[in-house]
């Protein structure tokens, strides 16, 4: 595997293959199908991440473009702004890791905890407040009572250890995805705070990663501007000089606010323009084996919203190309079942761990939310080029032969065999699955219920087909 760029030149290690190993086993030769902008892989994946951490849409690109509009600012080198300008698109990647844990802590939506946390001040009383705030008010006075003490008394370490998971896991998803130590070092420290005030390790100062440092003040800057506005996100950012950022850091980030900085941030072609700021001098690129890394790592990010969902995705993934080469499709289409198994349930990292992980019956409401996640999948995925069918593929996972399936109805003419290749694994492989509400299946008793939807829900012929395959 190389990454290619437009100027022809290349760079890379050898690596696993990933889908493409499957195909390769079929007797195929897959020899650059396809190449990607890379920053367009990113950009459409992280507004994923945007989601789950309760942000505005496109917070990642506008860390993005604030840190390489600071590192130019800083005259930093070529290699230290492309670990920046990776690192401000992968920062969050790690932020499902924790989602479950904080909704049991607090009881409520881990989405909106986490809003209310990028805003919070440090101090005993800020975060005594905080968790006034953010308890349910449906739950009866006794239980919150029990729940305010055991975050009083736990918070500290409790907080630690969260930020720990989320970091390491973020950095670790990083270097899955290809993108090296340095985005993973950025990654790691980025809620590490100038004065060691900060999570998971309370390194200081210098200590720091200096990627890091910059991304912390540019997304806490785009963050506060977003949710409080220009003249109190300029204000916040220069009272946290010295204390959360490096002073450094701060004063140049607000010299370049005096001189219209926050204004691009209102351009409708922001994204144009980020992307056109990739450092290097051409635009990096990703081959097939590259976007499967990336697919494979964020699998792992939705994955881990629940602890009920540990490694669904690739299981999805991994069936429905079995599926799929066993039903002779050609190999391209095999790749693109593959990666919409891998990233079918990307939507749910915008639905709170409080619905996916209840053990109870689902409210209307809460339901509704639910149904939300393909489409939501959908719009992330359609902003990846050559991913329009992986996109289709992917939001009609909960569609029904009979058209009584979600998002959008859809009737059986209207479903490709691609399309019912994936339902058909999506539900195998939950009913395989231990959920909160039951303990996994057996095989046998997972492929009787698959008889029983053949027809109005899913497939006959896929159904068979694994039958078949797990006889």
């Amino acid at each position: 595997m190389s990454i290619r760029y437009v100027d022809g030149s290349a760079v890379g290690s050898p690596v696993t293959p990933g889908a493409a190993a499957a195909v390769r086993r079929a007797d195929f030769r897959i020899v650059d199908r396809q190449v990607v902008p890379t920053v367009r892989i990113l950009a459409a994946l992280s507004t994923a991440l945007d989601l789950t951490e309760g942000q505005l849409p496109g917070h990642a690109l506008r860390t993005c473009y604030l840190a390489i509009r600071l590192a130019d600012a800083l005259g930093l080198p070529e290699a230290d702004r492309q670990t920046l300008y990776s690192a401000a698109l992968l920062k969050d990647a790690g932020c499902s890791s924790n989602a479950a844990a904080v909704t049991r802590l607090f009881g409520n939506d881990d989405i909106a905890l986490k809003a209310r946390m990028a805003t919070t001040e440090r101090g005993i009383l800020a975060a005594a407040a905080f968790a006034i705030r953010s308890l349910p008010d449906s739950e009866p006075l006794p239980l919150r009572v029990r729940r305010l003490i055991n975050i009083g008394v736990t918070g500290g370490r409790v907080q630690r250890q969260l930020e720990q998971l989320r970091c390491e896991r973020g950095a670790s998803i990083a270097r899955k995805a290809g993108f090296g130590e340095p985005v993973g070092a950025a990654i790691l420290d980025l809620h590490e705070q100038w004065d060691g005030g900060g999570q998971p390790r309370g390194l200081r100062g210098a200590a720091i990663d200096p990627a890091a440092r910059i991304l912390a003040a540019c997304q806490g800057l785009d963050v506060f501007v977003s949710t409080q506005g220009r003249a109190d996100g300029i204000r916040i950012l220069g009272e946290r000089r010295g204390t959360w950022y490096d002073p450094d850091v701060v004063d140049a980030l607000l010299l370049a606010c005096r001189r219209g900085l926050l204004d691009d941030l209102l351009a409708p072609d922001l994204a144009t323009r980020t992307f056109a700021l990739e450092p290097g001098g051409s635009i990096r690129l990703s081959d097939d084996e590259d976007i499967d890394r990336i697919a494979s790592a964020f699998a792992d990010v939705v994955d881990a919203k629940s602890p009920f969902t540990g490694s669904h995705s690739r299981g999805v993934a991994g069936i429905a190309e079995e599926l799929a080469l066993a039903m002779g499709l050609q190999a391209a289409a095999v790749i693109d079942i593959r990666r919409a198994g891998l990233l079918h349930d990307l939507g749910k990292l915008g639905v709170p761990n409080l619905i996916l992980d209840k053990p109870a019956k689902l409210e209307p409401a809460e339901f509704e939310l639910i149904k939300r996640h393909p489409e939501l999948t959908l719009r992330i995925l359609t902003g990846i080029p050559t991913f329009d069918a992986v996109a289709e593929v992917a939001a009609s996972h909960h569609e029904r032969l009979d058209g009584r399936g979600y998002f959008r109805g859809l009737a059986e003419s209207e479903l490709t065999l691609a399309a019912r290749i994936v339902a058909v694994a999506d539900v195998f492989e939950a009913l395989t699955a231990e959920r909160p509400y039951r303990a996994a299946m057996s095989v046998e008793q997972a492929t009787a219920i698959l008889r029983t939807e053949t027809g109005g829900h899913l497939a006959g012929d896929v159904v068979k087909t694994l039958i078949a395959l797990r006889a």
